[in-house]
């Protein structure tokens, strides 16, 4: 019978546990998806680096620049909410992270889609697979990564070598 209880009472606390994660995963999920979000209303950059902690760690998606910093994720989102229009962010499919150790929920936000839109400066269009993730404490995004072809979709939409373009 004691046994019995004490399953018991391991099983409640495991289900109130499970409960907190899942509740801090869609309180996490709205700041993640809130934050994606300026990047298809470029005007919102201010609401954008409000949700960015100051001691942010980002792994960006452009060739060579590996952990950026706080004034590296803010450089890297001017740079496509002021070169590109008409942003947005397709089939989207957001899931719980997980402690890499022990495997269990642990609030952090993860994401899946295809973005699309086009250069400002060539009017040429994108698309191009993604994956995002995203740790936030406080309401604010602490550390954060993006993994996608960054530099092949500028080369795709950036203007042609001048050795290419049409000689008058």
């Amino acid at each position: 019978m004691r046994n019995l209880l004490l399953l018991s009472l391991i099983v409640m606390l495991s289900a109130c546990s499970q409960s907190d994660d899942l509740d801090l995963y869609h309180t996490n999920v709205a700041i993640a998806k809130k934050a994606m979000a300026c990047y298809e209303a470029p005007t919102d950059f201010e609401t954008f680096k409000s949700l960015i902690h100051e001691d942010i760690k980002h792994q960006s998606p452009m060739y060579g620049q590996g952990l950026t910093d706080y004034a590296g994720v803010l450089g890297q989102a001017e740079f496509y909410m002021k070169g590109f229009a008409n942003v947005k962010f397709n089939n989207a499919v957001w899931l719980p992270g997980v402690d890499t150790v022990s495997l269990q929920s642990n609030g952090s936000v993860r994401v899946y889609g295809t973005w699309t839109g086009e250069s400002i400066e060539t009017g040429k269009s994108f698309s191009v697979d993604s994956y995002h993730y995203f740790d936030i404490e406080d309401g604010k995004i602490v550390m954060s990564g993006d993994y996608f072809d960054a530099t092949g979709m500028v080369m795709a939409v950036s203007a042609p070598p001048s050795s290419e373009m049409e000689v008058e």
